[in-house]
């Protein structure tokens, strides 16, 4: 009958009293351990102004300066470069759109010197 207990226990899903040892997942991973506290959630950060990035980039360049002083020259040299490059690019296509406008209105007086010059054709 002994035998008929033990196999109706494992049946009905009985569980033993805890003994002194813990099970092996418990070992490896440990108990379960208590939730810590989240803390408070911090509002997001606004984003900067440009002037507020302009002075971050600022200290950023001093502190660099501080340390390398050629790496501060090589990345004011590559900025001052692009920005050389940039003016240009500017400069190149506000002369492109002028000559185009001019270009335009040169066309437009040919083009209605030569219908004056056409001779009218008559329908016979």
């Amino acid at each position: 009958m002994n035998e008929k207990k033990k196999r109706s226990e494992k049946k009905k899903g009985k569980k033993k009293a805890p003994s002194g040892k813990a099970s092996l997942l418990t070992r490896l991973f440990g108990g379960r351990q208590k939730k810590r506290p989240k803390p408070p959630s911090k509002e997001k950060a606004k984003p900067l102004t440009s002037l507020q990035r302009s002075i971050a980039e600022i200290q950023q360049m001093t502190k660099i300066g501080q340390r390398d002083p050629e790496r501060l020259a090589q990345l004011l040299i590559t900025m001052l470069g692009k920005e050389r490059a940039k003016e240009e690019a500017d400069r190149q296509e506000f002369e492109q759109q002028v000559w185009d406008i001019v270009h335009r209105e040169d066309e437009k007086k040919a083009d209605a010197s030569d219908d004056e010059d056409a001779p009218a054709t008559k329908p016979t």
